[in-house]
């Protein structure tokens, strides 16, 4: 008769296997910026104002992925939860959408390029979770 193992099975593989090197912040913040390059390139073969969008876009989220990974690395890499570290959170929050807001209404960016540019990081992140499954 077998007998169970001490711990269940996890469905992403070994606890080994899945102590590999962490992500790399890096390399989601090159990918990002070149995916903004690219499209902004791509984005001025339709016009001006959609490439200077997606440009802009893909800044505004490079900075707030910065940003964000630091104070994210601040709040937890530290083990406490210090309510200025989190009301910094909150205040980056409220400051990405009041930039986003500005420079569609008052700079006329064109939303959908903003769109765009802004949904570059998650292509870039997205990326780095396929790159460390298949070993990369």
């Amino acid at each position: 008769m077998r007998t169970p193992p001490e711990t269940p099975e996890s469905p992403l593989g070994e606890p080994e296997e899945d102590a590999g090197e962490p992500v790399s912040i890096r390399r989601i913040q090159v990918f990002n910026l070149v995916l903004t390059a690219a499209g902004t390139l791509a984005g001025l073969a339709v016009s001006r104002r959609f490439g200077l969008g997606i440009l802009l876009g893909g800044l505004v989220m490079a900075a707030n992925f910065k940003v964000m990974a630091a104070v994210l690395q601040s709040v937890f890499g530290k083990g406490s939860t210090n309510p200025v570290n989190i009301g910094l959170y909150w205040a980056k929050f409220a400051g990405l959408m009041l930039l986003v807001g500005v420079l569609v209404v008052k700079f006329r960016v064109d939303p959908i390029g903003l769109l765009c540019g802004l949904g570059a990081i998650f292509v870039a992140i997205t990326a780095e979770a396929v790159f460390r499954l298949i070993g990369w």
